[in-house]
Parts: structure tokens; C-alpha cells; sequence
């Protein structure tokens, strides 16, 4: 009885390239080296069309899997594991051998996936740190001008009130409406 395993394939991710391991049914396994920009990730998909792949497991690491992702997502099941759970399996440290024990373990199914984001969350998620970046630098130059309004004995808080508090509304605030009423 001939029991065929299904193709998986293992990707260890780097920033200027990718190293793809195939285990074969016969013990034998394909190897391979892409680049990261378009032209070899296209290249990476048409190999994994070739060989007749099912699988794709790649390791988290910061947003590098992100554009593989998208070039293969239609062909291929994509397998995200999460990288502590995947270091933290005894043995296997270096990049040739960390793929094909990745692939192993896909094999067996001892990889939970993470959870892939769809576009629209992924682009919510992506303005709401951008907009998290703009609130912390408007901050920390509302502090840094205070600080030197403060070293030059200008004290900031009898001349202007809200210096810190946030706006009620998001219409812009004119610098009229922020002094305070002399009497």
C-alpha cells in the first residue's frame, strides 16, 4: 500500500531572499533560492505550480511574509506559524534545516496558523498606527515648545488654557478661542 503524502512546501524568509524546502514522498527533497522583489517571487510561484504544491508554511517575521502572501494566496493553502511556537520546538537552528523541519512539522500538522487579516482590516489596522504616530509627534512637540517656553520664564498655563486636553470636535481650534478672558 503506497500512501501519497501531500506536497508541502517551507519558505524561510529573509529580507533580500527566500530559501524554499519541498520533503519529497522518497525522503529526497527540493531546494531552492528566490529573491524578494516581484520578479522572483513570480518565480517562486510558478516553481510551487511545478512541483504540484498544496501547502505553504512561512514563519512570521516582521512584514516580510506579507508580500509572498499576496503572490501565491490564490494557488497555494498559506500556512502563517507563529515564530515563538516555531523556535520553541527543540533543535533545528539553521536556515537549511530550520525549512525542512518547518515543513516536517506542516506535514503533521503541528503548525496552528496565525490569523491573516483581510486587506480592508489590514489597511484599517495600518492608518490607525499611522494616525497613533501623528497623535504621539503632535505631543511630543506640544511638550518640547512648552519646555522651552518654560526656560525662557514663560509660563504657558497663566497665557493659554487646553494646552493638553483634546478637542472636543475635530474642527480645527484657533489660537483665539484658547486664551484666556483678561479681566
Amino acid at each position: 500500500m503506497n500512501i501519497q503524502r501531500e506536497v508541502v512546501c517551507r519558505a524561510d524568509i529573509h529580507k533580500q531572499f527566500l530559501l524554499a524546502t519541498i520533503p519529497s514522498n522518497d525522503g529526497q527533497k527540493f531546494q531552492d533560492r528566490f529573491g524578494t522583489n516581484f520578479e522572483g517571487l513570480l518565480n517562486f510561484r510558478q516553481w510551487l505550480l511545478n512541483i504540484g504544491r498544496q501547502k505553504l508554511a512561512v514563519e512570521s517575521n516582521a512584514s516580510y511574509w506579507l508580500p509572498i502572501y499576496l503572490v501565491v494566496v490564490k494557488d497555494v493553502k498559506f500556512i502563517l506559524a507563529n515564530a515563538y511556537q516555531i523556535k520553541h520546538i527543540p533543535g533545528r537552528k539553521t536556515d537549511v534545516i530550520d525549512s525542512e523541519w518547518i515543513a516536517e512539522l506542516c506535514l503533521k500538522d503541528l503548525i496552528a496558523p496565525s490569523r491573516i487579516f483581510s486587506e480592508d482590516e489590514r489597511d484599517l489596522r495600518a492608518m490607525t498606527r499611522t494616525r497613533e504616530s501623528y497623535v504621539k509627534m503632535r505631543t511630543q512637540t506640544k511638550n518640547r515648545i512648552h519646555q522651552q517656553l518654560e526656560s525662557a520664564c514663560i509660563k504657558l498655563s497663566s497665557v493659554l488654557m487646553r494646552w493638553y486636553q483634546r478637542q472636543s470636535d475635530s474642527r480645527p481650534c484657533h489660537l483665539d478661542n484658547w486664551f484666556v478672558q483678561s479681566q
